[in-house]
């Protein structure tokens, strides 16, 4: 489910984009040093954004190195050095990581969650040390109460496209805002909560098909019968898609503008990224767009 959340890297400055790439690269390097170098490779763009909000939100002292990594060991690269936010963004994405491969090994979908289930032995371990910390191991627990929401959402076959949004979009919010209190929370939350929904919805129209083929649980597919009608809604869709997008952009704006680098790579993913995203999964899946 997770992938979607990245910047418009062509209507990025050369510089933002090598904060943003530095802030990838040493997410991956704090990943590995904090964890193990298999957990790494869950590393996403969504976790980045995670990063740089967090910096955004509740600035601190940034430094930067020239590393080898695994990947590209002929060359260094500028990596973001190790920081709470890039620490932060670690811990919470070992909780993510184990309960969607517990996830995807209840849905017995063949080799994925084969390979799921045989990497649950690490997935708990590190788990178990994120837990160390309270506020991570609150996290946890509510991570694993709202899934299970979601799943007797799923079972009951519910016809609505917000109540299970909403649901995932909880556990965003709640991610995105770990460690704040008071209003810096709330809007933490609110651009966490929306970015949430928005996922969780992209995701359920890049999977219609599958889930249609396979008889899993989509949203559309009940609310509309079927993956055709629901593609003739393209234009319906991408109004509801881009006000979600436009809520998370409200949120965002009450925050104090601490660094104009990192909100404009932020504001470049909410307004440019995302919303070419949009389009893309769109046009990929067969949702009928008109020029209005």
């Amino acid at each position: 489910m997770f992938g979607y959340v990245k910047p418009e890297s062509r209507e990025l400055k050369v510089k933002e984009y090598e904060l943003y790439k530095s802030a990838y690269c040493g997410l991956c390097r704090v990943m590995g040093k904090r964890y193990s170098y298999i957990y790494k490779m869950s590393l996403s763009y969504d976790f980045v954004f995670m990063v740089l909000l967090r910096l955004y939100a509740m600035p601190e002292d940034v430094s930067f190195s020239q590393k080898r990594c695994i990947a590209h060991p002929l060359k260094k690269k500028t990596m973001m050095d190790c920081n709470s936010a890039l620490e932060t963004a670690s811990d919470i994405g070992v909780i993510m990581l184990y309960h969607d491969f517990l996830d995807k090994i209840k849905d017995k979908d063949g080799i994925k969650s084969l390979v799921c289930y045989l990497t649950m032995p690490e997935l708990k371990r590190l788990r178990k040390k994120a837990c160390k910390n309270e506020k991570i191991k609150d996290f946890d627990l509510f991570v694993e109460q709202k899934l299970n929401e979601l799943s007797e959402i799923e079972k009951e076959n519910t016809k609505s496209i917000d109540m299970a949004a909403e649901n995932f979009g909880e556990i965003l919010g709640e991610a995105l805002s770990i460690g704040y209190d008071g209003s810096l929370k709330r809007t933490v939350y609110e651009i966490g909560r929306n970015i949430g929904k928005w996922v969780y919805i992209i995701d359920a129209l890049d999977d219609i098909d599958v889930d249609e083929k396979k008889g899993n649980y989509n949203p559309f597919l009940l609310v509309f019968d079927s993956s055709d009608e629901a593609k003739k809604q393209g234009n319906m869709i991408k109004t509801a898609m881009l006000n979600i997008l436009s809520d998370c952009d409200k949120a965002f704006a009450l925050l104090e503008n601490s660094d104009s680098g990192v909100y404009n790579i932020l504001t470049n993913i909410i307004r440019l990224g995302n919303v070419e995203t949009v389009d893309k999964i769109l046009k990929k899946n067969g949702f009928v767009l008109t020029e209005t």
